[in-house]
């Protein structure tokens, strides 16, 4: 009967580990705190660990104080645009294999080839549809475990 006990206590505790370890860190980069607070809550009730930044500077401390499993970012932010952070987190080894997804209100085929000609991984353009955000997201970080 002792062996089945043990097994018994072991098993709750393997599936709490895997759990936590499947509970991706997303981060989240916008200038306007209202799409901020949107996008972060919509994420965390589906139940991702989420980090925000107000722009991209902010952002690089972010991802070098805890290396996120995906960023979020606006293109047009000031001082230092979304463009300008994918090229610095692409430029260095510890950040390059992050990917990062364009968040933008500007959706034009012309801007859409600007975002992955600067390393955007992918598009999300806005105004997003709330309840098909997170599905977005989820789809994403499927694919791109399938790639690795």
């Amino acid at each position: 009967m002792r062996p089945n006990t043990a097994r018994a206590s072991t098993r709750p505790k393997a599936k709490r580990q895997s759990a936590s370890r499947s509970k991706k860190r997303i981060l989240v980069v916008d200038d306007d705190p209202q799409s901020l607070a949107v996008y972060s809550a919509l994420l965390s009730q589906a139940g991702y660990r989420v980090d925000q930044a107000a722009d991209a500077l902010a952002a690089i401390c972010a991802v070098v104080r805890h290396a996120p499993d995906l960023v979020l970012a606006d293109i047009r932010m000031p001082i230092m645009d979304g463009k300008e952070l994918v090229l610095e987190l692409k430029r260095y080894r510890d950040s390059r294999h992050i990917p990062v997804v364009a968040l933008t209100g500007y959706d034009t085929p012309g801007m859409r080839e600007s975002a992955i000609k600067a390393a955007y991984d992918d598009y999300i353009t806005k105004p997003i549809d709330p309840r098909r955000f997170p599905e977005q997201i989820a789809k994403f970080l499927r694919d791109q475990e399938l790639k690795h």
